[in-house]
């Protein structure tokens, strides 16, 4: 009976945080998911209804990211429901781990911290590493590594960041940051955009500003709810798109793993 009780008053809480951020019917569907996530996936034509967007400033600005040329080929919308206890816990800090929103701005800055991170690659069956190096660079054209920015507020924030993929090879994107924490919900965000040709293998399998990657963080709290949208525009080819929709649904589980593990 004190198991059930326990539940539903983690349940009225998480219900109270999330009141007016998500519609209530999304929140129970979230809560009772296995891993405390969502997710929707359009793919080619299909038309695209989004259900699973916070109503916040950052995450209807990062659903609105889209500059590429012509329409994306490939939509994801995926939510997570995150504890800052569950922060504590994969944290090296145990008790002394901070989880502000403070926190939060530096660890998605942390980009040379992506270095090494794993994922698990659906067409191999095993987990592998995804970024074999990641850092700052101070220009397209010089690309020397710099380091992180972690100083004051991410908002307004523009860097380059140099990543060696394990799918695209050296692949080369711009960083957006964005921060509100002067009015409810605090939250932070990033896109990223490729700047370079992403290549697979031979073929240029993303022209530049055709990949867009966003993850907000939103503050709840007792949690945070994380939303990551990313598009991607790519030749029409059999063969590359079904490796290209597995690699960046990866990416997703991959880049949120790190985050919740960052602290």
């Amino acid at each position: 009976m004190k198991r059930i009780f326990a539940f539903l008053g983690l349940f009225v809480i998480a219900v109270s945080a999330f009141a007016g951020v998500i519609p209530e019917s999304v929140l129970d569907e979230l809560v009772a998911s296995p891993n405390r996530k969502l997710q929707n996936t359009f793919l080619n034509d299909e038309k695209v209804v989004l259900s699973l967007t916070p109503d916040t400033e950052l995450s209807r600005k990062a659903v609105g990211t889209w500059a590429g040329s012509g329409s994306p080929r490939f939509t994801t919308e995926n939510l997570f429901f995150l504890k800052k206890a569950t922060l504590i816990a994969n944290s090296d800090n145990g008790e002394k781990c901070d989880t502000s929103i403070d926190a939060v701005s530096k660890v998605v800055r942390s980009i040379s911290k992506m270095k090494g991170m794993q994922y698990y690659s659906n067409g191999d069956k095993k987990w592998e590493t995804l970024y074999h190096k990641s850092h700052l660079i101070d220009s397209l054209k010089s690309k020397k590594a710099i380091p992180d920015d972690l100083e004051g507020s991410a908002d307004g924030k523009r860097f380059y960041c140099l990543q060696q993929d394990n799918s695209f090879g050296q692949c080369v994107y711009k960083l957006e940051y964005f921060q509100r924490d002067k009015s409810e919900p605090n939250e932070v965000a990033v896109c990223f955009t490729n700047a370079e040709n992403l290549k697979y293998g031979p073929v240029t399998a993303v022209k530049p500003g055709n990949l867009n990657i966003n993850l907000v963080v939103i503050d709840q709290g007792s949690y945070y709810l994380v939303y990551m949208f990313v598009q991607a525009k790519y030749p029409s080819l059999p063969f590359l798109e079904s490796r290209l929709n597995r690699s960046f649904n990866a990416r997703v589980d991959a880049i949120f793993k790190w985050f919740s593990m960052a602290f």
